[in-house]
């Protein structure tokens, strides 16, 4: 990593964590979605991988760029339609998990995560994901996609331990876990600002591990 990418990546997550805290604030403030100081904070994540992308050319930070693209786009379009956002989330979830099948193949250990995870899942979300009605399928669907991100991230940290696996098994984490609170908060209907604020330190953690993954050694 070269010495001025050394500051790229920490003033990426100082104004991550500047904008995406302006963006809670000033949501519980004013009432308003505050669309752009969420998407900006994405952006943070987005920058250096889409750097990468560039300078690499290389089909695993094109995909991995490409995912935190889509988390962008699902920010923004969340605020505007639900069951849209959700689905370019899907996409980005396809896109990490073509990247990591780039860097390794999934085994025995992914299959065993991806039914440990789904199963704790399942039993957390059942009660709110029946209150989808019709959308339920989706919203099954949409945590195995989930489950499958995880697991693959977990394997990629398995196959090759180090910082860069380390990052992207701990991104993968991030993000079930604030998937999951989100689904508590939002369908729950518990409107709780507690679990909105540990929800979106979880999430913009895991989409800025996951873009800078590839950066670290490992």
């Amino acid at each position: 990593m070269k010495g001025w990418e050394m500051l790229l990546l920490p003033a990426a997550a100082v104004l991550m964590v500047f904008l995406g805290t302006t963006y809670v604030r000033k949501k519980h403030e004013t009432g308003r979605k505050e669309i752009g100081y969420k998407v900006s904070a994405t952006l943070m994540a987005v920058l250096p991988a889409l750097y990468l992308a560039i300078r690499e050319q290389n089909r695993v930070s094109l995909l991995i760029a490409a995912g935190t693209l889509c988390c962008m786009a699902a920010d923004a379009l969340l605020e505007v339609q639900f069951v849209t956002g959700a689905a370019v989330f899907a996409a980005a979830h396809l896109f990490f998990i073509a990247g990591m099948l780039c860097l390794v193949s999934p085994g025995l250990f992914t299959l065993v995560l991806f039914a440990c995870v789904y199963a704790v899942l399942f039993a957390i979300l059942r009660p709110y994901i029946r209150k989808l009605g019709k959308l339920a399928v989706l919203g099954a669907l949409y945590v195995a996609f989930l489950c499958a991100m995880f697991s693959m991230a977990g394997t990629v940290f398995f196959e090759n331990p180090g910082l860069s696996g380390g990052a992207a098994a701990l991104g993968g984490a991030a993000f079930v876990a604030s998937d999951t609170i989100l689904a508590v908060n939002l369908i729950g209907e518990k409107n709780s600002r507690k679990l909105d604020k540990i929800l979106l330190v979880l999430y913009y953690s895991a989409v800025y591990l996951l873009a800078v993954c590839r950066y670290l050694p490992g």
